[in-house]
């Protein structure tokens, strides 16, 4: 998948269009988000789909400052209003049955951002992250935050390490509604606990499981160093490097070189 919020945009955007018929907004999201539904209880997944609603209107921020950026005429944010407004009508009641929800996506909504994402991709060329090795750190992840839940250590640091295998789970996940952005955010999100993570380094229970953990980190950083800006990945990741001090033939080292290329 590359690094243009365009295109995810139009993608989730379309998706939403033709979801089916009327119905709660909770209903059409899920739809569009491929959010599993219990259909046995008919209940819906409310956290999942606000955060899912959420990450759309992030998503749609991004593009438009995007466009700003790469100097886009304005009379394309015109997509976006009709946009906003189906995410504030859809937050307004998510259970109530809202008829028409969608109408305000016009085809020249879709048309308006469809072509906002092509000549996105002229102004600004982005590289592509590879999704097999994004599912294999996804598993890896949910291996671990398994595994450190039935480990006995220090409650402080278990918890902090469930947490951030939990952030890199999710980010993973969230990756398809937002694109690179979210794996961003969760390395920095890394990067503001390493102090709490050095206590691991003379608890040598706990040191088995901050080892793991700092594996998947940097196959983690490894994966997005060389999305959007990678001076930014680089210096994310760069904390857990000197923490615990990995041998080069143990963990592949940053090539600091690519960092600094177009």
């Amino acid at each position: 998948m590359q690094n243009n919020p365009a295109v995810h945009l139009y993608d989730l955007t379309r998706r939403l269009r033709s979801t089916s018929g009327n119905g709660s907004p909770a209903t059409l999201w899920a739809q569009a988000l491929s959010i599993p539904v219990n259909h046995e209880t008919t209940s819906l997944p409310l956290i999942p789909i606000i955060q899912g609603i959420l990450a759309f209107l992030d998503l749609l921020n991004e593009t438009e400052r995007g466009m700003h950026e790469l100097g886009f005429d304005d009379f394309y944010s015109e997509a976006f209003p009709p946009l906003r407004r189906v995410v504030q009508v859809s937050l307004s009641n998510l259970r109530a049955n809202q008829p028409d929800l969608t109408r305000p996506i016009t085809d020249e909504t879709l048309t308006l951002l469809r072509v906002i994402a092509a000549e996105w991709e002229k102004k600004k060329p982005a590289p592509k992250i590879d999704e097999a090795v994004l599912k294999e750190i996804h598993a890896e992840a949910h291996d671990l935050f398994e595994a450190v839940k039935s480990a006995e250590f220090d409650g402080d640091l278990k918890r902090l390490i469930l947490s951030l295998t939990s952030e890199i789970e999710q980010a993973i996940q969230q990756y398809r509604i937002s694109g690179p952005e979210s794996l961003k955010r969760a390395l920095s999100l890394i990067n503001l606990n390493i102090e709490t993570l050095d206590k691991a380094k003379g608890n040598e229970r706990a040191k088995i499981w901050w080892t793991r953990f700092y594996k998947v980190a940097v196959k983690f950083s490894e994966l997005v160093k060389f999305v959007g800006d990678t001076r930014k990945t680089i210096e994310a990741i760069s904390p857990l490097v000197r923490l615990v001090g990995g041998a080069p033939d143990e963990i592949a080292p940053v090539d600091l070189h690519h960092q600094n290329k177009p």
